[in-house]
Parts: structure tokens; sequence; C-alpha cells
């Protein structure tokens, strides 16, 4: 074996190996192997070289030898080198120390065991070579990596070494190559192993050379039992195997990529979706494999798909509520609205996106927002605040805004969110409550009716208006820190059993008797009413001072006492008179029929002539007298009043009526929606019979009766026409023909005594109501009267809830 190395200094040296011996030869140029490796013990062909080596190689064939060469006296430690040697080592001749320890000094701390222990082990024949790579400190301080060769080359005669020699050769470069290798391989293995997603190395034949431990989580088996495998144990679908290997393989042998979702299969059966992203390892060279990345996104697509349908969801909850909501960014631009905030603002959402309040509002406005936006995302916290805003119609209208930031993964704030409600009504109501408790403040101050608001938990008296404090004789400031027991005499008893009387008596106030700081007491009169004042619910107490009140009604009562006597006298009165009076008149009736009857063919024509005035006025007295009693009975024997449909009573007096209807050929018309008011259905028929029979009695030659009934409601009660078409009554008599005994044609025109209408007022006042003549309205009936009357419709009572 030879090695051969070209030195410039034209000699060549060799060392040859032949079966037992070695043969060292100087020729030029100088060939050394590098690796060359010497046998334990140097033998010289006694025909070439009779001695042994020499003790000191020449310099210049030591300069002459390979990377650097050394040669070391073991006896006496000196250790010399090729200048090729020292240059790597960065030293110059004479720079250095020429022995062993020098350079051992040298090797790094944590190689010289190593370098011992290689020595050790070539002296002691263990090796046939010495070799070491070690660090060793080059002049500059730094550390250098060499590979140390060499092989003892003299012994005693005892067999201990002598002498070696040996080469060095840099080797940092290859150990950096090396070290960058591993560290590359421990990098990727690394990264394999710690990947979130699965990596596999495949051949051309599509079996799996490497798979990472992502791989055999995702697909839940062993390593083991994939590497050498074919891929088609991953995909569990033989279709979809062959499918992928139809498309993806053109494609990488092309140097593209392959990314594709697809079902996969995992060792329990189990299918996964799966993201393959494929490459070449080396294009145009199938033989280097593909590599894959496997990612499982079943969890991403589900994970996605609740996502959509959790924003569909949202998005139509949004379009459902009533509440106008929109999004903006960070710098203000609309970015989403509800269908409630499109409707509000009379614009599609598509036609907000990309807009700022400044198009939706007025300058300062805007500002306003504006800044409130700027505030909201710089302390994050929740806001509401009212404006106004321009709505669809493009009124300014109030509004209440709540908002807050929304944030991204890691808290930026991502935009504001925010709600619209429209305040305008509130505002206004608010703003009406105002107006109505300033002017319950100033009416109740300047009233000069007593009043007091009470707190009705404890009686106290919250509130008091002057008129109060000058009633009570107590100064406005004391009197409102009395409790009302401190003014009502009445026990709590007492106080129970009148707010109980009140309620079943459908009366709205309450008779009490309130002390005087004079120490007077006075009756009053309390209307209570709950009212809400600044958030609390308090009564409102009228007091009126009813003390004259009751000693006048005791006083009326009085009076009513002796008019009741008075009646009564009148009463009997009336009926001595029914009988009396018209006992007399009877009699005088029946002689004179009677005298007429025996004696009619003696008598002469002025004999009867008077016997037939005697006649009339006897009947015309006795008529007079009825008459007289209706009209003072009228009131007086009334029953109690109750629900009276007049439709009813109307046809009644039709029906008293009908032979005097049918004898003028009258038509008389009553409407269907006559009312039901509270009376006496006798005198209401009286008072029917009597208009309707006027009507018919003064009708006109010219044209048959007609009588048209009607009603209508007005304020407080019921207005009844009773309209015809007769010989009318004048304007300057409507008045008077109410009087009694008011007549307005002579008897031998139309009969009567003149008390009819006089009877009909007193009917229609008796129930509290009015009756009068009209002008006749321009109709189809011809002249005529229209009688107009009123009745009241009883006043609605409901029952006292509160009282002092």
């Amino acid at each position: 074996m030879v090695a051969a190395r070209r030195e410039p200094s034209g000699f060549r040296i060799a060392i040859v190996a032949h079966r037992q011996a070695w043969i060292m030869a100087i020729t030029h140029p100088l060939l050394v192997r590098s690796n060359a490796v010497l046998p334990r013990r140097l033998r010289y062909s006694s025909r070439t070289l009779r001695r042994r080596v020499p003790s000191a190689c020449p310099q210049a064939l030591i300069d002459a030898i390979g990377d650097g060469f050394w040669d070391w006296n073991l006896q006496t430690d000196a250790l010399s080198g090729s200048s090729r040697w020292l240059d790597m080592l960065g030293f110059r001749a004479g720079e250095v120390e020429p022995t062993g320890r020098f350079w051992a000094a040298r090797f790094h701390p944590d190689d010289r065991d190593r370098v011992r222990m290689a020595l050790r082990r070539h002296l002691d024949g263990l090796t046939a070579t010495y070799q070491c790579e070690h660090r060793v400190q080059i002049k500059s301080g730094a550390w250098l990596w060499v590979l140390s060769r060499g092989r003892v080359v003299e012994w005693d005669s005892a067999g201990r070494a002598l002498r070696m020699i040996g080469v060095c050769a840099d080797v940092s470069a290859r150990k950096q190559a090396e070290a960058e290798a591993q560290e590359s391989r421990l990098q990727l293995n690394a990264i394999l192993d710690n990947a979130p997603v699965g990596v596999l190395l495949v051949d051309a034949e599509r079996r799996i050379l490497r798979a990472n431990d992502a791989i055999a989580r995702i697909f839940q088996c062993s390593l083991e039992g994939m590497v050498g495998a074919s891929a088609r144990l991953i995909y569990g679908n033989d279709a979809v195997f062959e499918d992928i290997g139809r498309r993806a393989y053109p494609l990488l042998e092309s140097g593209g990529t392959f990314d594709e979702e697809t079902m996969m299969r995992r060792a329990d059966g189990t299918d996964i979706r799966c993201r393959l992203i494929g490459r070449s390892v080396g294009a145009g060279d199938p033989a280097l494999g593909y590599i894959w990345v496997i990612e499982d996104v079943t969890v991403r697509r589900r994970a996605e798909q609740a996502l959509n349908d959790r924003a569909s969801f949202q998005r139509v909850l949004l379009d459902t509520v009533p509440v106008p909501i929109f999004v903006q960014d960070v710098m203000g631009h609309y970015v989403d609205a509800n269908r409630a905030f499109e409707h509000w603002m009379g614009m599609d959402r598509q036609a907000l996106f990309g807009k700022t309040i400044f198009d939706l509002a007025p300058p300062d406005l805007a500002a306003t927002d504006e800044a409130a936006d700027r505030a909201l995302l710089a302390d994050q916290q929740p806001q509401s605040y009212e404006t106004q805003m321009r709505c669809a119609d493009g009124a300014l209208r109030d509004v209440l805004f709540s908002k807050a930031v929304y944030c991204r993964v890691g808290g930026k704030p991502a935009g504001i969110v925010g709600a619209l409600t429209d305040i305008s009504e509130r505002k206004r109501a608010e703003q009406a409550l105002l107006e109505r408790q300033q002017l319950f403040e100033q009416i109740f101050v300047t009233s000069c009716a007593i009043k007091l608001l009470i707190d009705p938990i404890d009686g106290r008296i919250v509130d008091a208006n002057p008129a109060a404090a000058e009633f009570y004789g107590h100064p406005l400031d004391h009197l409102r820190t009395l409790r009302i027991s401190a003014i009502n005499i009445l026990s709590e008893a007492e106080i129970a059993a009148e707010i109980e009387k009140a309620r079943s008596e459908r009366r709205q106030h309450f008779l009490f008797r309130h002390r005087l700081a004079s120490g007077a007491v006075r009756d009053v009169e309390v209307y209570s009413s709950p009212v809400q004042v600044h958030g609390r619910t308090l009564l409102l107490s009228l007091v009126h001072d009813i003390t004259d009140r009751l000693q006048a009604e005791e006083g009326l009562r009085r009076k009513t006492r002796e008019l009741e006597r008075s009646n009564a006298e009148l009463e009997a009165f009336a009926y001595v008179a029914s009988h009396d009076l018209r006992q007399p008149l009877r009699v005088i009736n029946s002689y004179l029929t009677l005298l007429d009857r025996t004696m009619g063919e003696g008598l002469d024509a002025e004999a009867r002539e008077c016997i037939d005035f005697a006649r009339d006025g006897a009947q015309r007295m006795d008529r007079l007298i009825v008459d007289l009693l209706e009209y003072s009975r009228v009131g007086r024997k009334a029953a109690p009043f109750r629900p009276v449909p007049l439709a009813e009573v109307v046809d009644l007096a039709l029906l008293n009526l009908e032979v005097a209807i049918a004898d003028a050929g009258a038509r008389v018309m009553v409407a269907n929606d006559l009312p039901t008011v509270s009376g006496d259905d006798n005198e209401l028929m009286r008072l029917f019979q009597n208009l309707i029979g006027n009507a018919v009695k003064y009708r006109a030659p010219d044209r048959p009766p007609v009588v048209r009934v009607t009603a209508a409601a007005v304020s407080g009660g019921w207005r009844i026409d009773i309209r015809d078409n007769g010989i009318g009554i004048p304007a300057e008599d409507r008045d008077r023909v109410f009087g009694i005994f008011q007549r307005l044609h002579r008897r031998d025109e139309y009969e009567g005594t003149g008390v009819g209408l006089a009877v009909c007022k007193k009917i229609v006042e008796h129930h509290g109501g009015h009756i009068g003549v009209a002008d006749t309205p321009n109709d189809d009936l011809v002249g005529g009267s229209l009688f107009t009357l009123t009745l009241p419709i009883p006043a609605t009572r409901h029952d006292a809830v509160n009282a002092v």
C-alpha cells in the first residue's frame, strides 16, 4: 500500500508495506498516505536498510510530510514538527517549546483524558495505531479540532517505546460540518417529534419510510407498525387511496404541491377528516421519496361549522330583535347592523357599511358621539348616554345609546357594538310629567283649597299648602311635622267605620272632624287619592270645611220637614178638592141633564142655550180641577227613580192616544234608538202623552199631522226632540206657553185648560232636565213646532278607597 503527496522540496518519501517489513525511501516528490497503518514492530530489509530509523529525521524530510508531521522522543520528551504543523497551529519556529509537555498543556481540558487513553492503549499494544480527534489551543487562543495519528517506531530491548512519529490534520471544517449536520438532524427530529401535524415520508411505491409521533396520535397506531407498511392503511377506503394516488403523484413529480382535505380512518375504524399537503423531496427524482404533512381537521371543521351555525343563529337573533343594533370598527365605520337598525335609519345595511356617525347625525352631535367612542375604546367600560339621531323620516329623535367594546384574541379592541333605543316618547312623557309636577306644585301651593300630602305608611303630613296652614292655624313648617292623627279627632275604629260607610254608600269622600290649633273642632269632607310625587306614592287629600254647610243642611232638613207637613196638608186639600169640589159640579151637571131630558121639548131656544152654557161651564170646571190635581201631584206621588226605557213609555203614550191619532189621521214616527233614563215611568208617560197629544190636537187644517220623536246624546245627558208640522208657536209666546193656565187660542178653536205644558215642564224639572221650544229646522216637515227636552245621565259613583 503506497500513499503519496507531492511537496515542493523535490524529495519524495514513501513508506511501503511489504509482507512483514516497512521500507522507507526518500524520493521526489514525497508521497504520504494520511491514513497509513504501521505495524507494531518495524523491520528493515537487510538489502535496503541495515540500521534503525535515524533518531532525528532531517528537517527537510519533516517539513515535506503531510498536513503536519511530528516526531516525539518518548525518553527525552523532545517533540519536533513540520513547518506546516506549526503554521496550522499559528506558531512560527522558535515560538514554541519543543516538548510533549508544552503541547499536552494546550489540549482542551475536556479532551485530555481521551487523548491520554488513546495514547495509553497504543503504547500498551492494544491498538496498532494511535488515533484521536481533539482540540488544541492555537496561538490566538482559539480552539482548533485536529486529528492526530501516529505509532511507535522504536523500542528498546525490553520492548519499551522510545519514539513515535505521526501526522496531525486540521479537521475543524469537517467537525463544523458534522456538528452542523448533527444539529440539523437534531432539529429535524425535534421538529418531527414536536410538530402538531403528522409528517410521513413515503417512497415511490407509497410505502411509509418514516413517520413522526403526531401521525401515531392522529391515527392511534404504533410507529413500528406503520414504518414499512403501505400508506393504504391510513385511508381505510381503497377508492380514496387510489384517487389520491392518481391525482397527487403526477403533480408532485412535476414539482407541484398537493393540498386537499379528505376522509381518512384511524386504527379503531373511526373516520376523521384530514388535510393532506404533499411535495416531492427531490423534484424529478422519485427515488428520494415524498413528504406528506397530515393535519386532523375534524375538530376544527366541527368548530367552524359550529361557528358558522352560531353566526347564522346570531344573525337571525339580531334581525329578530326589535331593538336597532349596530357594529362599528375602531375607526368608527359601520360594519354591521340588524334589520331594526336598517328600518330605523331607512337604509339598507350594505349602503350603511363604511359610513360613520358624521354621515348620519348633525356635525355637533356626531362630534360628541365620536368623542364618546374614543373614550369607550380607551377604558373599555360599557357606556350609555342620551343624544339625538336622524331617523328614516329625516326627523331628529331622542335616542339612548348603549355601547360596549368587543375585542380580538389577546384583548386588543376590534370595534364597538351598540344598541339604539328611541326614547322620544319617553322624553316627551318625562317632560309632560315634569310639567304636570310643576303644575301640580303650583296648583298645590297657590290653590285656596285646603290640601295635604300624607304618607300612607305612617300618616305623616309630608306637605301642606298655605291654605291648610291658614285653616288649621298652625305655621306651615310646624304643620309639616305633624301626623294626621294629631288633627283627626276620630278614633281608629270610627275612621274605619266611616271608610266602610263611604264604600257602602258608593261615595268618594269621607266625613271627619278635625281639630284646629285654637282647639275648635270643624266638620270636614275629605277627598283622597294616590299621587306619585318624585317617585313616592302619597295621598293627596282635599279638605273642605263643611261645618257651615252641615248647619245649613240641618236648617234645610227642618224646612223640608215643614214642607212635608205642608205637602201633607196640600194632599189633604187636594183630596177635598177632588171630592168635595167636584161633587157639586157632578150634581149640577146631573140636574142639568135631567132638566134637559124632562123638559127638553118645552124649553125655548134661550132656555136651552142657558142649560148648555151651564153644563159646559160645569164640565170645564171639572176638567180644570182634574188638571190642577195632576199638576200638584207631579213630584209628590212619584215612585223612586229607576231605569226607564223611553221607547216603552212612548209606546204606552201612543196607546192612550190611539183614538185621537186615528181620528186626526196623524202619523207618529219614533226613532229606534231612544235611550234608557232614570226616572218615574208614569210621569214620563204623561210627559210624552201631553207633548204628542198637543202635536195631534194643534194641527194645521190643510195637512194631516206628522209627529217625529228622536233622541241624541249631548254633554251630560240626552236630548229628546218632538217635531210636528202643526200650526206652530210664535217666537214671542215660546216662554209663556209653559206657564199654568196659559192659552194661545180661543176655546172655540182648540179645547184645553192651559195646564198641560205646565205639567210637562214640572215633570222634566222633577227629573233634573229642561224643556223648551226651539226654532224649527230646515227639514221635510212644513211649519210646526220643535219641543226639545234634556234628561241627565246619572253620574257614576266609585267606591272610595283612601281616607284621612
